[in-house]
């Protein structure tokens, strides 16, 4: 999981404000919700203004066409879902009250609201993880965990930024996941950073919610951590070879294009594009400041 910047794409014509589709279909959904007939308000609310063609254009910039929780790539295997981050339907975690319908229906097209997601975190399915074998229901859908229930929103007018404040999912588009977690190079695995009761909880709730410890995912983290200290190890070599003949200055003209080249594909791990970036630049980034004290978070 990596910070997104939502700032890096502009918000798509028919969501922003001002926009009368946008209206008209929020007006109507809140219409629909609030209703005194409980039959009529059992109906679920046809959104269609969120499924836009240039929405889903916009997220898959916005994310390099990788699922916003777990950084896999997506687009060769599978269209996408446009995820609601808070479920715009139902919240799960209500279903025992009898109260769990609608979810954040007025959010249902609102940019913040919306990320671009792989089918195996956002919906659900049968999954085994890293820690127990037997496949179990994983996957978001309508799950939306809360550190005190009391906060809970329930309509438009209710007290949002208190919510916030007790939000057990991470939004990659406000907090940094870097600040959450750290990975087990050896194993793939996915594991929260030492921090305060909330945050550790948050980071938690977050792995299990967007089920990031799936085994196919943590083995590809693997595969992916091979492939970087296998160029460690190649820019380690280079960088010898470059130091030995520094006094020579042919041999050392040729070990250092060497020491370059290696370099740049070591970097290449950290391009926006690629995959599992969060293991990439926690492995990369102790590299780099061990051997060359160079700090790749730097301006």
């Amino acid at each position: 999981m990596i910070f997104i910047d939502r700032a890096s794409v502009e918000t798509p014509e028919i969501l922003k404000d001002g926009s009368e589709k946008l209206k008209k279909e929020l007006e109507e959904a809140i219409k629909h919700y609030t209703n005194p007939d409980p039959e009529k308000r059992k109906k679920a609310f046809k959104f269609k203004v969120y499924g836009n063609a240039k929405v889903k254009e916009a997220l898959i910039k916005m994310g390099k066409g990788k699922c916003a929780y777990c950084e896999s790539d997506i687009l060769a295997t599978y269209v996408g879902d446009i995820e609601h981050f808070r479920p715009k339907g139902e919240i799960e975690e209500l279903k025992a009250t009898g109260n769990s319908k609608p979810g954040y229906y007025w959010l249902a097209a609102d940019w913040e609201n919306l990320l671009f997601s792989c089918r195996n975190c956002n919906q659900k399915s049968k999954q085994a993880t890293a820690f127990v074998e037997e496949a179990k229901s994983m996957g978001k859908m309508n799950q939306f965990p809360l550190f005190d229930e009391t906060k809970r929103v329930r309509s438009p007018e209710g007290d949002f930024k208190g919510e916030e404040k007790v939000r057990l999912l991470l939004n990659p588009c406000i907090e940094n996941p870097e600040d959450y977690f750290k990975y087990d190079i050896e194993s793939g695995v996915m594991k929260p950073k030492k921090r305060k009761k909330f945050l550790k909880q948050r980071a938690l709730s977050s792995i299990k919610v967007f089920a990031l410890q799936r085994v196919p995912l943590v083995m590809e983290r693997e595969k992916r951590a091979i492939l970087i200290s296998a160029q460690m190890q190649r820019v380690e070599e280079a960088f010898v070879n470059y130091n030995d003949f520094i006094n020579d200055p042919q041999r050392s003209e040729r070990f250092a294009k060497v020491l370059q080249r290696e370099m740049e594909t070591l970097q290449g791990f950290l391009d926006p594009t690629q995959e599992y970036l969060g293991i990439a630049r926690q492995m990369i980034g102790h590299f780099m400041m061990k051997n060359f004290q160079v700090d790749i978070n730097a301006a």
